[in-house]
């Protein structure tokens, strides 16, 4: 029986291509190897390896060839995760995955990607801290949903208030404006009032004078 199960014919082994297939898709999910480099590499290192390979396999350069599109592809995907610190630190430690070119979150089983491990350094630790708080519940331990009553109220009172807003506003422009009307017509008639009663202190003078005219006596001719 053993026999007959080494000496089967090679040809009659066959692997699932959906198999290779994945073995594939895994090992271009490797950014460094996809952009040249090492996990070792800066930050600089990364930027200029995009930038020198996205010029070399940019479509406008390579019309109509379908492996240098994929290989831009590859190359944007890897960039986009290994050009941001933090998802890099997330990839380097296997939380951060690609699918579809598309970087994704990986939850380990058994085990919450937000959860600290003791083996992280200080900054994974600080982004999966922040990553945690920022988490919103959408639902009870009941099951319940939880309603988000800020939004439901900009929703149905956002444009009452943006109105009486805008009233409030122009209400208090139209103050302002009439405060200003009236300051300038309190000086107009000060200026009015002070040349009237210049011109009366004038009239009243020249009145004076002609009086005193007529009371003098005339003298009479030697």
């Amino acid at each position: 029986m053993f026999r007959k199960c080494l000496n089967l014919n090679k040809s009659q082994i066959q692997v699932p291509t959906r198999w290779i297939s994945r073995t594939k898709d895994l090992r271009a999910r490797n950014h460094y190897d996809v952009l040249g480099l090492t996990p070792k590499a800066t930050q600089n290192d990364i930027k200029a390896a995009y930038y020198k390979l996205s010029m070399m396999y940019h479509p406008d350069k390579n019309k109509g060839s379908d492996e240098a599109a994929e290989k831009f592809r590859d190359i944007t995907t890897a960039y986009e995760v290994l050009g941001t610190y933090r998802l890099r630190r997330l990839y380097d430690k296997g939380i951060l995955h690609t699918v579809a070119g598309a970087p994704v979150q990986q939850e380990p089983e058994f085990k919450n990607p937000t959860e600290i491990d003791p083996d992280d350094d200080a900054q994974t630790k600080f982004y999966k801290s922040r990553f945690k708080k920022t988490q919103v519940p959408t639902s009870t331990p009941t099951g319940a949903p939880i309603y988000d009553f800020d939004m439901w109220s900009r929703e149905h009172y956002g444009a009452s208030l943006e109105r009486n807003k805008q009233a409030k506003a122009k209400h208090e422009k139209k103050i302002s404006d009439s405060g200003h009307l009236s300051g300038y017509s309190h000086i107009e008639v000060l200026i009015f009032g002070s040349i009237v009663l210049a011109m009366l202190v004038m009239y009243a003078t020249y009145e004076e004078s002609k009086l005193d005219k007529v009371k003098e006596p005339k003298r009479p001719e030697k």
